[in-house]
């Protein structure tokens, strides 16, 4: 089973990062490292003998990888960005690509709608996804409403509810929770009116 830490890292806006951590395997990775660099160095400093695999960005923007850099001075491992994002990456990565991760993989979404680069990972044992700024808890990044409505309906909403749903920034009323309560709860996830979601959008 998967470890995944989820670290308050400040950033711009109550940013989060991640660690995830493969015990059988030692493989690892760091989901948008950016704000305080320090508490992502310490978890990782938790499994010394651990396996730097991917360093996976949700999406260009500066509050999600300012600490790139220093963390891959510590962390040196493969950068996973979408290929419009302004990150280079040693993978030209698509749609749905699956990247072995121990035993298993890290499915890579295409969700564009906040950016044209925004992508969302799935582990392998549909425990964990990683939103960025596409999926909040309760709510959805700034976004233009006719890719993102698209997004939500088509993409997003048929993954499995046992994912966990970790966003970008910490913005709802829980810091996380299953992608199966976010599809009863979250308007941006439920409706499935095109005029309504576009309103709702409208008041974000």
């Amino acid at each position: 089973m998967f470890e995944v830490a989820q670290l308050r890292v400040g950033g711009f806006d109550d940013n989060f990062s991640y660690v995830i951590y493969d015990p059988e395997s030692g493989d690892a990775a760091v989901v948008d490292p950016t704000g305080d660099t320090s508490k992502i160095l310490a978890k990782l400093s938790d499994y010394p003998e651990a396996n730097p695999r991917y360093i996976l960005i949700t999406h260009g923007h500066a509050d999600h990888i300012s600490g790139l850099e220093e963390v891959r001075k510590y962390f040196p491992a493969t950068v996973i960005a979408h290929p419009q994002c302004r990150i280079r990456s040693s993978i030209l990565l698509k749609d749905r690509m699956r990247l072995p991760f121990g035993n298993s993989y890290v499915e890579c979404i295409f969700t564009p709608g906040h950016a044209v680069s925004s992508v969302c990972y799935l582990l392998g044992d549909n425990s964990a996804l990683f939103t960025g700024d596409t999926l909040f808890i309760g709510c959805c990044g700034y976004c233009d409403p006719k890719t993102m409505f698209h997004t939500m309906r088509e993409i997003l909403y048929n993954l499995p509810d046992s994912a966990v749903v970790y966003s970008g920034h910490d913005y709802g009323e829980v810091p996380f929770d299953t992608l199966g309560n976010q599809k009863k709860v979250n308007p941006f996830l439920y409706l499935t009116n095109y005029q309504e979601f576009e309103k709702a959008v409208k008041n974000l």
